[in-house]
């Protein structure tokens, strides 16, 4: 019984410390922020019956992420997915923070937005699970099914075709 409360006080603990970490990583790939609360709430669902099989997560972290990346990659097959430029047309979106920005850096992150979509989505996704979402390359390769040095080399080669880009 006393085991029963621990997991529970390690869930509810990992629920506060990453439930907006996994809304945010949601809207990034359903762009519905009511669509992206569902999941991120089905996430946690699906983590605790996960739990409640006597079953262990040894990084809940990457073990979040990945529920809610496959969670996300089917609900992107099943509907039409758009574009995040659509996206800030369709509903005013907009996923960064305005105030925390120079009225310069609005044209910059625009255009690598542009030039992130010359990359292929696992690369994109690669880049968004890093620089986004903050994840370690570990975390990426357990989420992804990847080998973290193909994730470093995959980030790296990325990040050099993004800057070759963005300098012409």
């Amino acid at each position: 019984m006393k085991e029963k409360h621990k997991k529970k006080d390690r869930f509810i603990e990992s629920y506060d410390k990453y439930a907006n970490d996994i809304f945010r990583y949601c809207t990034y790939r359903v762009f519905d922020r009511e669509r992206a609360k569902e999941l991120m709430q089905e996430t946690f669902t699906k983590t605790w019956e996960y739990l409640e099989k006597d079953n262990e997560i040894e990084n809940t972290r990457a073990f979040l992420y990945k529920v809610a990346h496959n969670l996300c990659v089917n609900e992107i097959i099943r509907p039409k997915a758009f574009s995040l430029d659509e996206m800030k047309e369709k509903t005013d979106f907009d996923p960064a923070d305005k105030e925390a920005r120079k009225p310069g850096t609005n044209v910059e992150i625009s255009l690598l937005l542009k030039k992130m979509e010359t990359l292929s989505p696992k690369d994109r996704e690669i880049l968004k699970l890093r620089y986004i979402d903050d994840l370690a390359v570990s975390d990426i390769a357990k989420i992804l099914n990847m080998i973290p040095n193909t994730v470093s080399v995959k980030i790296r080669r990325a990040e050099e075709f993004l800057k070759g880009l963005y300098d012409k």
